[in-house]
């Protein structure tokens, strides 16, 4: 499997990776290309604040912290939200996603990168942003 360079990371791949949940091996796939520099990888600080939510919420902060930590390792890149706010309101206008997965379809929009997002439907119908999907269907 080829991994697209750079790639944004969604949350939902993230949380998909630390829960070992369905296809979590697809997206080690994409973490192992970033840390072997085979892709250079992205996350918004909007899609990082969903993931430490969600994984806080299921174990605790210094769980989802430890996790955000080995990310950085790894070399994913965080991308602040002043890079980005104006082009995640754009993606709002033209698609309707919640507002962290604007923040993900604008990241990979200003890095003109791929972004990695699960099966859901929240971005059916977007074809002007390369998606790539981990998995069909949600868990």
């Amino acid at each position: 499997m080829s991994v697209p360079d750079p790639v944004v990371f969604d949350a939902e791949p993230l949380v998909a990776h630390a829960e070992d949940e369905p296809g979590s091996d697809v997206v080690e796939t994409y973490l192992d290309a970033v840390a072997v520099e085979d892709a250079t990888g992205y996350v918004s600080r909007v899609n990082l604040t969903e993931f430490r939510y969600t994984i806080a919420r299921k174990y605790d902060r210094p769980t989802a912290d430890e996790y955000l930590d080995w990310l950085t390792e790894l070399g994913v890149e965080p991308v602040d939200v002043a890079a980005v706010w104006t082009a995640a309101a754009e993606c709002v206008l033209r698609h309707n996603p919640a507002l962290g997965d604007a923040f993900a379809l604008a990241t990979a929009e200003h890095l003109d990168g791929t972004l990695l997002v699960g099966g859901d439907d929240d971005y059916d119908g977007v074809t002007d942003i390369p998606i790539e999907r981990f998995r069909d269907g949600g868990v």
